[in-house]
């Protein structure tokens, strides 16, 4: 089935000085019957996250589905242009949340100070994932970092005593062994596809477009939830 949605009804058009283009690299067509959307490129991230609140206004009553589906992340994928700034969404990210109650809240970890204090840059993630975990209660959080200095707690700890700072009630899975951008994305693979494969990963700018794709490479769906700068 092809799914048309007029220009006028599209919420988000960033300025493509901002979001420059270039054509989507050529992708196999999934199996199975899938919902394609047939938009000009810049315009996806907010087709998908229109889907998805539609979905759920007028299918879900408020309740889960079996989320993230083929169908799914089919539908990140098909309708991704370049290197994944249009799935650095906000507006992608809650409508996916929202979705589906088993889609985590993937936090990445930087380095802790010498004093063992959580630089700004990891405070400013912790605060993201909070503005999403107080919209959606029943998504877990994974915090996401090893032991990167020494006789300090792991990132992972200091994420994990950061979000109980702030109020946060969600469930909390800890991964507290990693040491790289790619070890986060290899130790929270297992805890991601357990739940269906697809995340939000809260990190900052510019580091979510490396990270996105460090996830794609591992062969999991992520949308970008971007907080702060480092």
């Amino acid at each position: 089935m092809v799914v048309a949605i007029p220009d006028h009804l599209l919420p988000f058009n960033p300025p493509t000085e901002f979001f420059p283009l270039r054509p989507a690299l050529p992708r196999s067509a999934p199996k199975g019957p899938h919902v394609s959307l047939t938009l000009t490129p810049a315009r996806s991230v907010a087709a998908l996250a229109l889907a998805a609140v539609s979905a759920v206004t007028v299918g879900l009553a408020g309740a889960p589905t079996a989320g993230a589906t083929e169908q799914d992340k089919a539908i990140v994928s098909d309708n991704r242009t370049i290197a994944d700034i249009p799935v650095v969404s906000p507006i992608a990210a809650q409508a996916i949340l929202l979705r589906d109650a088993r889609v985590p809240i993937v936090v990445l970890g930087a380095r802790l100070d010498e004093d063992c204090a959580r630089p700004q840059v990891l405070d400013d993630r912790l605060d993201a994932a909070t503005e999403l975990s107080r919209t959606h209660l029943l998504n877990p959080v994974i915090v996401s970092g090893g032991a990167t200095q020494t006789d300090c707690p792991t990132e992972a700890a200091a994420m994990e005593s950061g979000l109980h700072e702030r109020g946060v009630t969600n469930q909390v899975l800890i991964e507290d062994e990693s040491d790289s951008t790619v070890a986060n994305v290899q130790n929270t693979k297992s805890m991601i596809s357990d739940r269906g494969g697809l995340a939000v990963v809260v990190t900052s700018s510019p580091h979510n477009v490396r990270a996105l794709q460090n996830f794609r490479d591992a062969g999991i769906e992520a949308v970008a939830y971007v907080g702060g700068e480092g």
